[in-house]
């Protein structure tokens, strides 16, 4: 795993650490701030809804026990107003029904159980951004293949040569954005 881990030239990747305990926010964000992560914190899931909307991240770890919102419904609301970020949940909840409502409810990505491995965690952040990237890509090649769609119909029923040759010029500079 590199030291420094950056999205593609775009930025620092962005995480956020939410849990009502301050020993372990800060447990955490020592584990991952040597991989080169811009970490915000937050303690409990109110706030982070807030933080969610000013800063956004592309991957969100939570602890289950927290007063207010519980992580898993924390983690359903970041799911329908973010669906794009990674979800991890983070318990010393023994309970297989919260690992169960936790997939099932909140859709996350991972399941970590306190105490944690530091080797594992930072594993799993990395795959975890790894999925943002992979899940961004996708995104990108599907608005470019409706693009390509949509520039096919226009030409099927255009024969005028310059809207053609225009229309063709704006397909290959949304490629050329995309490989970049």
């Amino acid at each position: 795993m590199p030291a420094a881990v950056y999205d593609g030239g775009m930025g620092q990747r962005r995480l956020l650490i939410v849990d009502d305990e301050e020993s372990v926010r800060s447990a955490l964000r020592n584990a991952l701030e040597a991989d080169g992560y811009s970490i915000a914190e937050a303690a409990d899931g109110a706030t982070a809804l807030t933080l969610l909307q000013s800063e956004p991240c592309e991957v969100v770890i939570s602890d289950h026990m927290m007063p207010g919102l519980s992580g898993i419904d924390f983690l359903k609301l970041v799911r329908v107003r973010h669906p794009s970020v990674v979800r991890i949940m983070l318990t010393g909840d023994p309970n297989p029904e919260t690992t169960l409502r936790s997939i099932n409810e909140s859709e996350v990505y991972r399941f970590i159980r306190k105490p944690w491995n530091n080797r594992d965690l930072r594993t799993i952040v990395y795959l975890a951004f790894e999925v943002a990237r992979l899940q961004e890509e996708n995104r990108q090649l599907i608005e470019l293949g409706r693009k390509q769609r949509d520039v096919r119909r226009k030409l099927q029923s255009d024969t005028d040569p310059a809207n053609i040759e225009s229309e063709l010029l704006l397909l290959a500079e949304s490629e050329a954005d995309l490989l970049d």
